[in-house]
């Protein structure tokens, strides 16, 4: 993660990145809060569009939220 953020700053000011939603992605998720990343504030997204409110999801590998940090 050091390199890669190492990398990103050379480009941007701002890194960001999906975390995937269930608990098979549990240790990233609190590697990157751990990290200083926070959600992004676009909600949840699935299948690489925003989920609105109640819509139909499947718990998978798609179901993400999108997380930010600024370098």
């Amino acid at each position: 993660m050091d390199v890669a953020e190492q990398i990103a700053a050379e480009h941007s000011r701002v890194i960001c990145l999906g975390a995937g939603l269930h608990s098979g992605y549990g240790s990233a998720q609190r590697m990157y809060v751990k990290r200083g990343y926070l959600p992004d504030g676009s909600g949840v997204w699935y299948g690489g569009q925003v989920c609105e409110q109640y819509a139909p999801c499947c718990n998978d590998d798609d179901l993400v939220l999108y997380m930010s940090k600024e370098l």
